[in-house]
């Protein structure tokens, strides 16, 4: 019996939803609910035939299924997720993103061109990082690393990996960067 804050999944195509998304039960009605489709961010009412229950804590790390953190939509780990790195205990980890996701997460490759003009002007001795200030010997006190636009494939500069990191993670969106501003600001001490 599905309740109101349950997790649930689509278990048929409904309107621009695909199969497997995952959605939260927001109200229950007699033969609907309403549902919260968290990939789509929109609340739909929907036939309770058209959705079952999710466990979501048998999703993830050591399950055969996951929900990816872009769609939110439950897809098979280790098949429709890279390989991402090796956690603490040596195993193998998958990316939170789907393979389908991550194409536009990506974006375009550093152009070939543009790696080998970079290549040639890779700081050797001593780097200043452009965003962070932090002074370094390159390869030794920090990895540096070509950051290119993601829209045109184009180098942009050197850059210590900790940075690229931290762009990385807010998809090079200024928006979302004046965002992280604002909330610093917001939760700053006097």
């Amino acid at each position: 019996m599905i309740k109101v804050n349950d997790f649930v999944v689509l278990i048929e195509k409904h309107n621009d939803l695909a199969v497997n998304s995952v959605g939260f039960v927001k109200e229950i009605k007699k033969t609907k609910a309403k549902v919260f489709f968290i990939g789509k961010m929109s609340e739909i009412e929907i036939e309770l035939s058209k959705i079952k229950f999710l466990e979501i804590t048998k999703t993830g790390k050591s399950h055969k299924y996951k929900i990816c953190n872009v769609c939110h939509i439950l897809k098979e780990d280790y098949k429709d997720f890279d390989i991402n790195q090796t956690d603490a205990l040596g195993r193998k980890t998958t990316r939170p993103s789907c393979k389908e996701c991550r194409k536009s997460i990506d974006g375009r490759a550093l152009k070939n061109s543009e790696k080998k003009r970079m290549n040639a002007e890779k700081p050797e001795i001593f780097f200043i990082c452009p965003i962070c200030k932090k002074a370094s010997i390159p390869g030794v006190t920090a990895n540096l690393v070509i950051d290119h636009d993601h829209a045109t494939g184009d180098a942009r500069t050197w850059i210590c990996d900790s940075c690229n990191t931290g762009l990385g993670r807010f998809k090079d969106n200024i928006e979302f960067l004046e965002e992280a501003i604002k909330y610093l600001k917001k939760y700053q001490r006097s």
